[in-house]
């Protein structure tokens, strides 16, 4: 495979942003780390990349009918087909390395820490002497319990509308569908094209003109389906999340845990490559509140109106 750069066959002016998620991003959930993986992309490139794809998982003997997944490639090694799966999993990686290094895409990371917005449950549990699931209940039936990962999701929608706006372009927004929770995507597309979400003259505000203007779909996607946009998002957030908040590994093998580091070092230096901005992108309280500010004051709200009956 030629090292070139790999562009379109003709001049496309469609984009496609894909979604991913690693980390637990409910207040409910365990663990204080949450991060959002956008991949974006020229639609016609796209195409061309995934059947790209198909080829380099054959030569791999992964099969070509199922997405890759990164949970598979680095901590199951289960891979249809193979006898040494290990080798087989780090000859794909270079491969890709090759195929990504090749392609005009770009990967943007936002990640927050959930732990203040906890203790703030915890702190008002203990106040009303009630636990904190009935507390994060009570948000979850007000449409709070995911707010985080609307507001994440908001980020990436509206930097992708302002992309369009300079590229002169249009775009559709891809997500790896979560099922039940698949209406958090929903507000989070439906926010960042309202103009009323955001303060008259600030940055947002400007940039939700422009997704409305620039952005035409948003379109879910299960883990069945075959795409390279997702496959890519999936493997960077889980790479990044992984090596910076992952749990200790219970493998007991030496052999095994080595893998492991070597492939996550492998994702993470091919997502460096494609990093927006050279750098992930820390969502801090005063970052939300300027994205979010409407959600972030109903949770607000609606903690410091709770009472023990409730």
């Amino acid at each position: 495979m030629k090292c070139g750069r790999i562009k379109a066959m003709a001049k496309s002016d469609n984009y496609i942003l894909f979604i991913d998620e690693s980390g637990k991003s409910k207040l409910s959930d365990q663990g204080d780390h949450f991060l959002l993986c956008g991949l974006k992309i020229n639609k016609d490139l796209h195409s061309a990349l995934s059947s790209y794809m198909v080829s380099l998982k054959n030569k791999s003997d992964i099969p070509t009918d199922e997405n890759i997944h990164a949970f598979d490639l680095f901590e199951n090694e289960k891979v249809k087909g193979n006898h040494h799966k290990h080798v087989h999993i780090d000859t794909f990686l270079k491969r890709l390395r090759m195929l990504v290094q090749g392609a005009d895409l770009k990967c943007i990371i936002v990640r927050i820490n959930k732990d203040d917005y906890k203790k703030l449950i915890t702190k008002k549990a203990k106040k009303l002497k009630m636990s904190e699931r009935a507390i994060t209940n009570i948000l979850k039936k007000n449409d709070l319990h995911d707010f985080l990962y609307e507001a994440l999701a908001r980020k990436l929608i509206l930097e992708f509308g302002h992309f369009l706006e300079q590229e002169d372009a249009h775009g559709e927004v891809v997500a790896e569908s979560r099922r039940q929770d698949d209406d958090a995507v929903l507000r989070a597309f439906i926010d960042s094209t309202q103009t009323s979400k955001f303060k008259d003259g600030t940055t947002y505000h400007l940039w939700s003109k422009q997704s409305f203007k620039r952005i035409y779909s948003l379109v879910f996607q299960n883990k069945k389906g075959l795409s390279f946009g997702l496959e890519i998002a999936d493997l960077f957030a889980w790479a990044h999340f992984n090596t910076h908040y992952g749990k200790e590994r219970p493998f007991k093998s030496v052999a095994k845990n080595r893998r492991i580091d070597s492939r996550l070092h492998k994702v993470n230096e091919i997502m460096k490559e494609t990093l927006m901005k050279n750098k992930v992108e820390d969502i801090s309280n005063t970052k939300l509140k300027n994205v979010a500010g409407d959600r972030v004051s109903k949770f607000t709200e609606l903690l410091n109106n709770l009472k023990q009956s409730q």
